[in-house]
């Protein structure tokens, strides 16, 4: 949706550093200043990183206060991913936050953008990937942002069964002193977030390792979840890469399905925090082990063996106490 670029945040630069249309290694990528990247197959958009940011009305802020990244069917046609609005809207497809990041003794929260947003500065975009350079605000717009990121994604069209590979690089740091980045599973991290249409009653999660108990485990190499949007199924693969940070927490068990993993750390201007992921897309229902495991083998540089796997169906919610009957 286009917006009026006389009513944006002041701090923000107008035009950003980009090239409009790149032939890439499987994929094309088309940048419109201010409002989004296109990444498309064969013709098709098979994702779109969101980043317009519009502060005229309350109502525009909350449609944009941070960037994500939508993932499509490879038809383009089926967003796979939620968007603003409906249940926890700050939950938006592929996405980075935290709830609380302290500097200077203060405590921000940029998971659900209290007081503060997510910016995009830049743009500049490659052969098969681009760089968005993105400010985490203090307290409000006025004021410096308590981190600079330099968040880098790459696409490619993996082997079958998987049709999309998304992987992100990206360093956090503050201008001066440090931040400590932390949250809790369900508030923090690199996450996917299904659709609003998803069917959470057939949501399924996948583990590596025998009677995983989820809440508890650590550093996992891969988790795996099955979901289902307007009737139609798939699988998405988030791959974990052993240069992130250790004791790192996920959250994979929601019938809504937001799903990823919780890293945390502290972040100086000599020492970024820095992570790595990667997201690979199929459609239908992937529960294979061996393509999981090869698939990781392939982005860690690793050369383990499948592993047994858990297989959990999604923590339902409980059902509403019923009211008593009236006398």
């Amino acid at each position: 949706m286009a917006t009026d670029d006389r009513h944006r945040d002041p701090m923000r630069p107008v035009l950003l550093a980009l090239l409009a249309f790149i032939p890439a290694f499987g994929a094309d990528i088309k940048v419109t200043p201010n409002e989004a990247v296109d990444i498309a197959q064969e013709g098709k958009v098979v994702a779109r990183f969101m980043m317009a940011h519009d502060v005229s009305t309350p109502a525009k802020r909350l449609e944009t206060y941070k960037p994500y990244l939508h993932v499509f069917d490879p038809s383009g046609t089926l967003r796979l991913t939620k968007g603003p609005g409906f249940n926890f809207t700050h939950h938006r497809g592929i996405m980075l936050g935290f709830a609380k990041i302290n500097v200077d003794g203060k405590t921000y929260d940029r998971w659900h953008m209290t007081g503060g947003d997510q910016v995009v500065t830049a743009i500049i975009a490659k052969t098969d990937s681009f760089t968005a350079s993105i400010d985490w605000q203090g307290a409000g717009a006025a004021a410096k942002p308590i981190l600079r990121e330099e968040r880098v994604f790459t696409f490619t069209k993996p082997a079958a069964p998987f049709y999309l590979g998304i992987e992100m690089k990206t360093t956090l740091k503050p201008d001066q002193g440090e931040a400590k980045i932390d949250g809790d599973p369900e508030h923090a991290g690199a996450q996917f977030r299904p659709s609003e249409k998803i069917d959470g009653t057939k949501t399924t999660y996948v583990y590596p390792g025998k009677d995983v108990l989820i809440h508890k485990v650590r550093d996992l190499t891969w988790v795996a979840e099955v979901f289902t949007v307007e009737g139609k199924t798939f699988t998405a693969l988030l791959l974990n890469h052993p240069s992130n940070p250790k004791d790192t927490a996920f959250s994979a068990y929601r019938d809504y399905g937001r799903f990823g993993a919780f890293p945390k750390g502290v972040a100086t201007p000599e020492a970024p925090f820095k992570l790595h992921y990667q997201w690979l897309v199929a459609e239908g229902d992937v529960r294979d082990p061996a393509a999981f495991q090869q698939a990781y083998n392939a982005f860690a540089g690793t050369d383990a063996p499948t592993p047994a796997v858990t297989v959990m169906l999604a923590e339902q919610p409980k059902p509403k106490a019923k009211s008593p009957a009236k006398k």
